[in-house]
């Protein structure tokens, strides 16, 4: 998985005037936390919405180059929370999780249907994704963007669950193995 390159700066105000007054300027309050500690920060709006479309989203690892305070530093950071506006979708708040590359971490990781029409969708029946994100757990270097699954085979009343799943070396899934991921309804009669 590619890392997304994100700067910020870190921001010694707190508080709900701050926060305001750093969106009136285009920026975004955000906070990293790890080994213990947690640190106030702030991005550029375009910046993050930029970083935030890439690769995986909000799925994604970032490389946050942290600017000011005692001295610059780089963190290989997930995201964990996200606060949005409800009306226009921007981004008020973010909070990242610093992770190691040398100890496994859990994300989530959107899922990809893969292959052609499947043969019970041909028949009339509807491919239901039950499942569109998994729990995954590896290093951060070997963090899929996205877990293909292939649906090509799957016929009517047919499921294809998490223990069926081919997945990238090193990587295994948190979910229970019995969940379903996708499967194949039959069609609804017509009355």
């Amino acid at each position: 998985m590619e890392h997304s390159k994100l700067k910020v700066s870190v921001r010694e105000e707190t508080g709900k005037g701050v926060a305001r007054t750093l969106r009136r300027g285009g920026q975004v309050p955000a906070v990293v936390y790890g080994g213990g500690n947690v640190q106030s920060l702030s991005a550029n709006l375009k910046d993050l919405e930029k970083a935030m479309q890439g690769h995986a989203g909000r799925n994604g690892l970032f490389d946050l180059e942290i600017s000011g305070g005692k001295k610059g530093r780089t963190a290989l950071t997930l995201v964990r929370d996200i606060q949005r506006d409800p009306i226009t979708g921007k981004i008020l708040h973010i909070d990242f999780l610093e992770v190691s590359e040398k100890a496994k971490i859990k994300n989530r990781v959107p899922v990809e249907v893969t292959g052609t029409t499947p043969e019970g969708v041909k028949k009339g029946g509807i491919l239901d994704i039950v499942h569109r994100e998994l729990h995954v757990e590896c290093l951060s270097s070997q963090m899929p963007d996205h877990i293909q699954v292939d649906a090509s085979a799957l016929d009517i009343n047919q499921t294809l669950h998490v223990r069926e799943l081919i997945l990238p070396p090193g990587v295994t899934v948190v979910d229970d193995p019995a969940s379903v991921v996708l499967h194949v309804i039959p069609p609804k009669a017509d009355a």
